[in-house]
């Protein structure tokens, strides 16, 4: 093939990679999270989770500068998903073609676009996505000469940082990657880089405030709603991370695609273990980086819940079966066998993001149920976060903890709605009243949304009016 049909094929190929991640990008944000980020766009509110702290200010900014092009934050949120998405699977393949050769740049850029958590993550509003852009930044720096690579890595792994801070542990390893000689300026480029973007935002919100909301933020992750090993101890956590890992990370399930990309993953490792110890493990090093972001998600982090805290995990996983999958053992037809039940996977779990997040749903039947003479309040936990996107004046959504507390908020509202939903997530619902009559279960596939799957709906009908 002559080289101009070849940059052509390339090119084809990496805008119909484009297309696709595009067409399975859904219009909404997948969690509560998300649309603090939305909103972000047009305002910042740490106060009000938006977005939540610490903030990820250069993810904000990210977003500011994608919505100067296009008319709704959604959107703009949107392309940042998928322009870094696209950019990390870049840097991936730039920094294996200088470590390892193109061959197996290949295979590795193939498998991490294919891998169901990362194309996930690529496609959803969330600072997963750009932080994995920087990282791959970060990687491929590390396979320059000299100055080049301390200025690549130190930008890479500063903006990171306010991208997603809780990726410190990743960053800051990813240090020792730089040439020897070359750390030291690594640390002092990554360093200011970091003091960039923290300066301006500790002077916005102001070093008490920021303070007193980093305190009490933590205060709740570790103790209150953050799924940390204080609230959630024992062994299922390893039991998680695995799922994290092989169920939501690269598709293994129950069904015939998952087990067999169960047994293509089995037959990879034991080819590439083979051939690995026979070379001395040559890439070992590299877990001691992974290692303490792995210990800190494990007991720091909600992997219960949120399977893309284990992102970085998968994406080295992938590179390992990549390079199992190039080894002189392998025919390749192991490597082409996962790329191809890993694309099933992501093409299956696109399609089940389709159905809209069970918060989602409520705002469609809420508003459904509205018109000009005809108002609805709904009571509900955190799904009534989904109701800031889309305000309508018909509809009233309040944020309550328990039923006694939706019971105090009736009466404070100016009328009595013509209809009142409640949902599942308040505490105290009485077990068989007659004033409150189960309407509809909405429900989101659990491999797409292990927080909130499925949200219990109630009409509310009192007795007595509440004024």
């Amino acid at each position: 093939m002559k080289k101009s049909h070849a940059a052509i094929l390339v090119i084809l190929l990496a805008a119909l990679f484009v297309l696709l991640r595009a067409a399975s990008t859904p219009p909404w944000p997948d969690d509560w999270d998300g649309i603090g980020f939305v909103e972000s766009v047009t305002r910042f509110d740490l106060d009000h989770f938006v977005p939540h702290p610490p903030g990820y200010p250069v993810y904000v900014a990210l977003l500011r500068l994608a919505a100067l092009g296009v008319p709704r934050p959604q959107l703009a949120a949107n392309l940042v998903a998928i322009q870094c998405g696209v950019a990390a699977t870049l840097f991936a393949f730039l920094a294996a073609s200088r470590a390892l050769g193109r061959s197996r740049a290949v295979w590795i850029a193939l498998l991490i676009a294919v891998a169901p958590l990362a194309w996930r993550t690529g496609t959803s509003v969330g600072s997963e996505g750009p932080a994995l852009m920087f990282a791959c930044a970060a990687v491929a720096g590390a396979t320059l000469e000299g100055s080049g690579a301390a200025w690549c890595m130190g930008v890479a792994i500063g903006l990171g940082l306010g991208v997603r801070l809780s990726w410190a542990p990743l960053f800051v390893a990813m240090i020792a990657l730089a040439p020897r000689g070359e750390r030291m300026r690594t640390s002092a480029v990554a360093t200011l880089a970091t003091l960039a973007w923290c300066v301006p935002f500790v002077w916005l919100v102001g070093p008490r405030h920021l303070a007193s909301l980093a305190m009490t933020h933590a205060a709740g992750h570790f103790h209150v709603w953050g799924g940390t090993a204080i609230e959630e101890p024992g062994l299922m956590r390893a039991v998680w991370l695995a799922r994290d890992l092989f169920v939501d990370g690269l598709g293994v399930d129950s069904d015939a695609i998952g087990i067999a990309i169960a047994i293509v993953i089995v037959m990879l490792t034991a080819v590439g273990f083979s051939e690995w110890r026979e070379n001395g493990f040559p890439h070992a090093r590299l877990l001691w980086l992974l290692a303490p972001y792995a210990a800190w998600i494990t007991l720091g982090q909600n992997i219960h819940q949120q399977p893309r805290h284990a992102l970085p995990l998968v994406v080295a996983l992938v590179a390992a079966l990549a390079l199992a999958a190039s080894g002189s053992r392998n025919p390749r037809t192991l490597g082409v066998a996962l790329v191809g039940l890993l694309a099933m996977r992501t093409s299956s779990d696109a399609n089940l993001r389709a159905t809209a997040p069970a918060g989602e749903q409520l705002v469609v039947l809420a508003d459904s149920s509205a018109s000009q003479d005809r108002q609805v309040a709904v009571f509900a936990g955190a799904s009534t976060r989904f109701f800031e996107l889309a305000p309508n004046p018909n509809v009233t959504a309040v944020t309550v903890a328990t039923f006694g507390d939706a019971e105090l908020a009736l009466g404070h509202l100016p009328s009595i709605p013509s209809r009142i939903l409640v949902t599942g997530e308040l505490e105290g619902l009485p077990r068989a009243p007659r004033s409150l009559v189960p309407l509809t279960k909405l429900c989101r596939d659990p491999r797409v949304d292990r927080r909130a799957p499925c949200l219990d709906v109630y009409e509310w009908r009192p007795a007595l009016p509440a004024h």
